[in-house]
C-alpha cells in the first residue's frame, strides 16, 4: 500500500501523511536535539490554565512538523490555531468519505496563506493536529482543504490557545478517522 496521491486511510497513512509519529521505538537525545530544530519561535502572549503562543515560522521550516515538535516540548493537551503567511509546496487534502481516501493535491511554488485554522488534541497520548487552510494563488484562484505539510516562505504566523484539560481522539467506525471526542 503507497501513502501517496490517494492514500488508503489506515492508520499508519494518516499518520504519515499527516506527518505525524506513529508510536515506535524511544527517540534518543541526539535524535531528540535535531527534532527540536524546526522548531517556530515563541512568546507566551498569555499564562494561566489558558495559554496563548504567538508561533513564528521562518524560511524553509515546515509547518505541521514544527507544531507537533512544538506540542510535544510544551506538553501540549488541548488548543486551537489560527494564522497566515506564505508558504510554498504545500501538500493539502480532500477526504473522500465513499472512497474513505484522502485526495492529495500538490500545490507546488508560492501561495499566500489566507487563512489556517485547526485544533490540538491527544490521539493514543500524542498530540494531534487537525488544520485546514485556504491558499491563495498568484492568478488571484484559491486552493484549501486538510493541512497535510507545507514548507513556509517566507513567514506564517499563528497563535496557538492552548487549554489544561485534555481533549482527545478516538477512532470514527463509519469513516475510520481520528475524530474528537469530548
Amino acid at each position: 500500500m503507497s501513502c501517496t496521491g490517494s492514500v488508503s486511510l489506515t492508520r499508519r497513512c494518516f499518520f504519515t501523511a499527516a506527518g505525524l509519529a506513529v508510536a515506535g521505538p524511544a527517540v534518543s537525545r541526539t535524535q531528540a536535539a535535531s527534532s527540536t530544530a524546526g522548531l517556530p519561535k515563541a512568546a507566551l502572549l498569555g499564562g494561566g490554565d489558558v495559554r496563548a503562543y504567538l508561533l513564528v515560522f521562518r524560511t524553509g521550516q515546515e509547518v505541521m512538523k514544527g507544531l507537533l515538535s512544538f506540542a510535544r516540548k510544551h506538553g501540549l493537551v488541548a488548543g486551537h490555531l489560527t494564522g497566515i503567511g506564505a508558504i510554498s509546496d504545500a501538500v493539502i487534502g480532500y477526504f473522500d468519505p465513499q472512497k474513505k481516501v484522502y485526495l492529495k493535491i500538490h500545490e507546488k511554488g508560492q501561495a499566500e496563506l489566507l487563512s489556517l485554522t485547526g485544533n490540538l488534541a491527544l490521539y493514543e497520548g500524542e498530540p494531534f493536529f487537525h488544520i485546514h487552510v485556504a491558499l491563495g494563488l498568484r492568478d488571484g484562484s484559491t486552493r484549501g482543504g486538510h493541512l497535510f505539510e507545507a514548507i513556509v516562505r517566507p513567514t506564517v504566523e499563528l497563535v496557538l490557545t492552548t487549554f489544561s484539560s485534555s481533549v482527545r481522539r478516538e477512532i470514527d467506525p463509519e469513516t475510520g478517522l481520528p475524530l474528537l471526542d469530548p
